[in-house]
């Protein structure tokens, strides 16, 4: 069964990510990315067809959401978003300094809560 992702925030990070999962060929189902940048979004969905450009709602109701923004910006898009993300979603922050208790806070209804930090070596996995 394909689980839909999405990608809040499409910098480097999610790039290295879509990479890495291109790589294994396991992008087969919806993936929604979303970025206050409209440059950076364009160049993501031109490398990675399968990608869709959306708003960050969209990006958070997914079966997996990507939390890939920097740590100063994360807090206050959770607060914005959280009523969108399913209780069953899987949610992954990429951001480091914030620990399972912050975003539990942010995001108490949901329980699949997980942090990775990825680097290039994500990239080829």
């Amino acid at each position: 069964m394909n689980k839909s992702i999405g990608f809040i925030g499409g910098g480097r990070v999610t790039k290295i990510l879509l990479q890495g999962f291109k790589n294994n060929n396991v992008l087969s189902g919806k993936i929604v990315v979303t970025d206050t940048n409209p440059e950076m979004l364009a160049k993501l969905t031109s490398q990675f067809p399968e990608v869709e450009s959306s708003d960050a709602a969209s990006a958070a109701s997914q079966d997996i959401v990507f939390i890939a923004l920097h740590p100063p910006m994360v807090m206050d898009t959770l607060k914005l978003v959280k009523n969108d993300v399913k209780a069953e979603a899987v949610v992954v922050s990429l951001a480091p300094k914030i620990n399972l208790p912050k975003l539990s806070m942010k995001l108490g209804h949901v329980k699949n809560l997980a942090r990775l930090i990825p680097n290039a070596t994500s990239y080829i996995n």
